[in-house]
């Protein structure tokens, strides 16, 4: 009986799975499809819908039928969503990482069909479009996860911690091509692609064509464009390394790099005046075809993850003896030259995951103060200042913890507890970076966004690390307005000044510091506890901790809101600080409902792309008012 049982059920999701893939191609042409009519301008063809001229064939010209079309397609991949979840929820409702997708999908088409029909009502808004874009990109997300979550994966002896590093590390970069997607279609139904005749700089913009607002919107776009290029190539490297223990993963992220150097490459032809509608079409088509290849990336590290849960302890042997042997191993197998030890061991320790996000909030305050991209020598001497500033505190953060990183899992692989640099030499290069750093912002950028730079080293030193970390439970509370001292520099960097919004931009990163730390610290409270590090779950308790994550997550919500009510920005920020706070806040309710460490993990990545996806959404709303 049960040999029968196991057999329905390999035969069940089988036929599942191919459900699924079908489901997940015929969405990937339907977004194809929705590309042509808004680039061949058909979508006013039909001045109705759902119909057209209330018939179901209106035996129109060429753009009425494209219409139609994409509209049956619409309406055959939503059968097919339907009769997927349904499936789902009958034969696997156990499987909730395959259950959660499937059920999402159906909630998130009602909503793009409406968006859809709201384009054609309302005559190709611009706003309407976009929403209905990303609404799409998200739905064709959906289909490629249910459909990754079917497959078995193949069994692998990576460390559980580099497998989740790998894929929290693709869903970042994921999530920027999804922000460079929807800034590409912001461009082309703004009129802002032709405002840059030239490529890949702007040249001189024809008087007939566009305004300088718009050419700003093509230069921030492709600014942008270049900086996640250069994430995705991080990406690719660190699969590319990784590929004995999941070869699938690497050649999806291979296949993605070179989709966007393709998609690139024609976006230099969708400048030109002239240029054919298959340019425009098969540029957004490749874009969707990068973000489908990294999705499915993510979702197979996260589908591996799911195949093998370890406990706590076996992490923490896996992380520190286990993974540092296969490391030791992959290093007798490829050499490393002395120099790019070195040069790596350097970088390492001014903590580059932390830095690249604390730039991404000072372009962002950069973007916000200018309402538009600023002048790429002042963008470029900003980062290269606040980098080395970044650097130095993380780098003498590291001198002065390297006795308790010894202790914690989490930190035993940085370069001083490992033994690849000395403590002094550590010291000096920190020292180094910041008078650096004060030198460059203060002779490129302006005097007041170098002396903020510098305090935000000194707070962190003096105050976090060596008068609160080791000592007080508001450690991270205290300690954490040196994080949100970067979009201060960025603003400053900009007006030579600070107003109450810069304030505001600080008090976000301010209030969100908490949630994110303190759901870190419930994951490896054990690490702290071993280290004689006071943080809220080794002191308060892991409820007391789960509480405060929720308040805080309440006052984050509360404080985004008020940028709005300020009028400093519009709805579309407002729409997104809702649902994103939204998102946060309902994370924190169920993290204090269910006592696993599973919410808080989650928590933690969501937080990272929130804080990204937030600033991105102001910056988005100032271009765009």
């Amino acid at each position: 009986m049960q040999l029968t049982r196991r057999i329905e059920h390999v035969i069940t999701m089988q036929l599942i799975r191919r459900l699924a893939w079908v489901t997940a191609g015929f969405t990937y042409l339907l977004v194809s499809l929705g590309v042509t009519v808004r680039a061949s301008n058909a979508g006013p063809s039909c001045p109705d819908w759902p119909l057209c001229y209330g018939r179901l064939f209106s035996g129109h010209a060429y753009g009425a039928l494209l219409e139609e079309a994409h509209n049956y397609l619409a309406g055959i991949v939503g059968i097919l969503v339907i009769v997927l979840a349904l499936c789902v929820l009958i034969r696997a409702r156990q499987q909730r990482h395959l259950l959660i997708p499937a059920l999402l999908a159906p909630a998130l088409l009602i909503v793009q069909i409406i968006f859809g029909g709201l384009t054609v009502l309302w005559k190709s808004y611009s706003p309407v479009i976009i929403g209905h874009l990303s609404l799409a990109e998200a739905f064709f997300a959906l289909t490629l996860t249910t459909a990754i979550m079917t497959t078995i994966p193949a069994a692998s002896r990576e460390p559980r911690e580099d497998t989740f590093r790998f894929a929290r590390l693709t869903m970042i970069t994921s999530l920027l091509i999804y922000g460079l997607l929807l800034s590409g279609s912001y461009v082309f139904n703004s009129g802002a692609s032709l405002a840059c005749p030239g490529w890949p700089l702007c040249g001189a913009a024809p008087q007939w064509a566009v305004s300088l607002h718009l050419s700003d919107i093509n230069l921030l776009h492709r600014y942008v464009a270049i900086f996640v290029g250069l994430i995705l190539v991080a990406t690719l490297i660190v699969a590319w390394r990784r590929r004995i223990f999941a070869p699938r993963q690497a050649w999806l992220v291979l296949a993605a790099a070179l989709f966007f150097v393709a998609q690139a490459g024609l976006g230099a032809f969708v400048a030109l005046p002239n240029q054919p509608v298959f340019v425009a079409i098969l540029h957004l088509a490749l874009a969707t075809a990068v973000w489908g290849c990294l999705i499915s990336a993510a979702a197979l590290a996260a589908r591996q993850l799911r195949a093998a849960p370890v406990s706590e302890p076996a992490l923490a042997l896996e992380t520190t003896s286990g993974g540092r042997m296969l490391h030791n191993e992959i290093a007798v197998e490829k050499e490393i030259s002395p120099w790019r030890r070195t040069l790596a061991s350097y970088i390492n320790l001014t903590k580059p995951h932390v830095t690249v996000l604390l730039l991404g909030t000072t372009v962002a305050a950069m973007a916000i103060a200018y309402k538009g991209l600023p002048p790429l020598g002042l963008v470029l001497a900003t980062l290269v200042g606040g980098f080395m500033a970044a650097g130095s505190a993380n780098c003498i953060n590291c001198y002065i913890d390297r006795d308790i990183d010894q202790l914690m899992g989490r930190t035993q692989r940085r370069a001083l507890p490992a033994g690849k640099v000395e403590p002094q030499q550590a010291l000096i290069f920190g020292l180094v970076l910041a008078v650096g750093s004060f030198i460059v912002l203060s002779t490129f950028v302006n005097l007041l966004s170098a002396v903020l730079s510098f305090a935000a080293i000194l707070f962190y030193i003096f105050v976090y690390t060596l008068g609160l970390k080791r000592r007080s439970v508001q450690n991270i509370v205290i300690g954490g307005a040196a994080g949100a001292v970067p979009v201060l520099v960025g603003w400053a960097a900009v007006t030579n000044s600070l107003s109450l919004p810069a304030i505001w931009l600080f008090a976000i990163i301010f209030y969100w510091t908490p949630p994110h730390f303190w759901a870190l610290s419930l994951l490896i409270q054990k690490d702290y506890e071993k280290a004689n590090v006071p943080m809220m779950p080794v002191v308060m308790g892991e409820g007391e901790t789960r509480k405060q994550i929720f308040l805080y997550s309440l006052l984050l919500l509360g404080v985004t809101l008020v940028l709005f009510a300020m009028h400093t920005m519009g709805y579309f920020y407002l729409i997104g600080a809702v649902v994103l706070g939204g998102i946060l806040l309902y994370m924190s309710i169920r993290l204090l409902r269910d006592q696993s460490k599973k919410w808080a993990r989650t928590i933690f990545w969501y937080s990272n792309c929130y804080l990204a996806a937030i600033f991105a959404m102001m910056v988005i709303d100032r271009v765009i008012h």
